[in-house]
C-alpha cells in the first residue's frame, strides 16, 4: 500500500477559496457572533450559527455551527472551528464537532474512526457548506449579530 502524502498545494488553494467565501459571507467579523435561520419547505429549520472566539492581530479564530432540527441527535448539529489567517489569507478547519485539534495525516485505523486525510476531507467539506450557503444567496446583510 501506498503511504498517503498530503498535497500542499491542493491544501493551500482549498484554504485560500475558503477564505474568501468566509469574507463574502461575513466581510471581517467584526461582531462576536452572528447567526442566520429558514425554514426549509422540504426538510424543516436550518440554524447557522457564526462565532468569533478569538481575534489576534494576524488570526481570527471562529466556530462554525449548522444545526438541523429534522436529523437524529447525534447528527443533529455540525461544528467547525476555523482560523483565518489574514495575512496569509487563508481560511483552515482547526477542530471537528468538540473534537482535539486536527492533524494533518492520520495512522489507519485510529481511535477516533477519522480517514487518512480527515483534514484534507473537512476543509472540503466547509468549502461544499460555504458554497452553498453563496449560492443560495445568503451575503453580509442576512446575518443577524447575536
Amino acid at each position: 500500500m501506498k503511504k498517503y502524502v498530503p498535497d500542499v498545494a491542493r491544501h493551500a488553494a482549498m484554504c485560500e477559496a475558503n477564505f474568501v467565501r468566509i469574507q463574502r459571507l461575513l466581510g471581517d467579523a467584526t461582531e462576536p457572533s452572528y447567526h442566520y435561520s429558514w425554514q426549509d419547505a422540504q426538510n424543516g429549520f436550518i440554524k447557522v450559527d457564526v462565532d468569533v472566539l478569538e481575534r489576534f492581530k494576524y488570526t481570527t479564530t471562529i466556530k462554525l455551527t449548522k444545526t438541523l432540527d429534522y436529523m437524529p441527535l447525534q447528527a443533529k448539529s455540525v461544528e467547525l472551528i476555523v482560523r483565518l489567517y489574514d495575512d496569509a489569507r487563508m481560511a483552515e478547519v482547526v477542530t471537528l464537532s468538540q473534537g482535539q485539534q486536527l492533524a494533518g495525516v492520520y495512522r489507519y485505523p485510529n481511535n477516533q474512526m477519522y480517514q487518512i486525510d480527515e483534514k484534507a476531507q473537512a476543509n472540503h467539506f466547509l468549502g461544499e457548506w460555504l458554497s452553498h450557503l453563496l449560492s443560495h444567496g445568503l451575503s453580509q446583510k442576512q446575518w443577524s449579530p447575536s
